[in-house]
């Protein structure tokens, strides 16, 4: 009876050991999942409301989500030392990407530098306290992401799509 009661007591400590890395295991199945899924423009909201559900979410050390400027902030005071303004240049969408704001509402959030070039000679970039405000001269399109979900006004019209896709569907 020593005998199995040692063999016992040595399958419970496998038994742990299995269970923790199969764990593991699982962790790393679900982090690849999720890290794919945004590399390919997979539609991972389930994902991510489980995420947030648990406190898994991205935030700064001022425990604010990335990308959201603190409420009550004046932005009209603060352009005189934001980026890219000039002397006496306020804070504020202009031209097409205005149309595109009155669509959105607070989805766009405010400006919080002033517009600038791009990478592009044709394009005009300007980041909001939710995301990135475009305007591309070249097909007269503006654009606005906050980095998953997009929204466009285009010449054909208005717009929205999901995914890693920057440009607008053609179709």
């Amino acid at each position: 009876m020593a005998y199995s009661h040692r063999y016992t007591s040595r399958k419970r400590s496998a038994g742990s050991a299995e269970l923790l890395y199969l764990l593991i295991v699982l962790a790393a199945g679900v982090a690849t999942a999720w890290w794919a899924g945004h590399k390919l423009g997979m539609d991972l909201s389930s994902i991510n409301t489980v995420a947030t559900v648990l406190g898994l979410n991205e935030r700064t050390g001022t425990s604010r989500p990335v990308g959201y400027s603190a409420p009550g902030l004046d932005h009209s005071a603060a352009a005189s030392g934001a980026a890219y303004c000039g002397p006496g240049q306020t804070l504020a969408f202009d031209g097409r990407l205005l149309e595109l704001k009155q669509r959105l509402g607070d989805t766009m959030g405010v400006p919080v530098e002033c517009a600038h070039p791009g990478s592009a000679v044709s394009e005009t970039i300007e980041q909001t306290s939710t995301g990135l405000a475009e305007f591309n001269q070249q097909t007269g399109t503006a654009s606005f992401t906050d980095g998953w979900r997009h929204w466009a006004v285009t010449p054909r019209g208005f717009v929205a799509w999901e995914g890693s896709q920057s440009e607008p569907p053609s179709d």
